[in-house]
């Protein structure tokens, strides 16, 4: 098993877990139960996502999507097809129906 993320929440680290599992990649988490062990003490410690190998590229695709993804939420977006502003909640584009690229 190779470790392809860090993170320091494990919420956040289960939800990036349950993303590989969802593209059939085989994945687990170690030091989840060490973050906020100790109260009132930054958290030190790192989760790290684990997975095999051979699906390390696959993995690593699967993160940068959802790190891009993270990093424009909250944030308007231009349609692709007709230019027009959408809210960030949207999928698709209110004018033309295009999905969110």
């Amino acid at each position: 098993m190779v470790c392809v993320h860090r993170l320091q929440d494990p919420i956040e680290a289960n939800l990036i877990r349950g993303l590989l599992m969802n593209e059939d990649i085989p994945a687990e988490l170690t030091g989840e139960s060490l973050v906020g062990a100790y109260s009132g003490i930054p958290k030190l410690c790192d989760v790290r996502v684990l997975v095999p190998e051979k699906h390390r590229g696959s993995a690593e695709a699967v993160i940068q999507r959802y790190e891009r993804a993270r990093a424009t939420a909250g944030h308007e977006w231009h349609c692709d097809q007709c230019g027009e502003v959408n809210d960030a909640s949207f999928e698709i584009c209110w004018s033309c129906e295009r999905a969110r690229s």
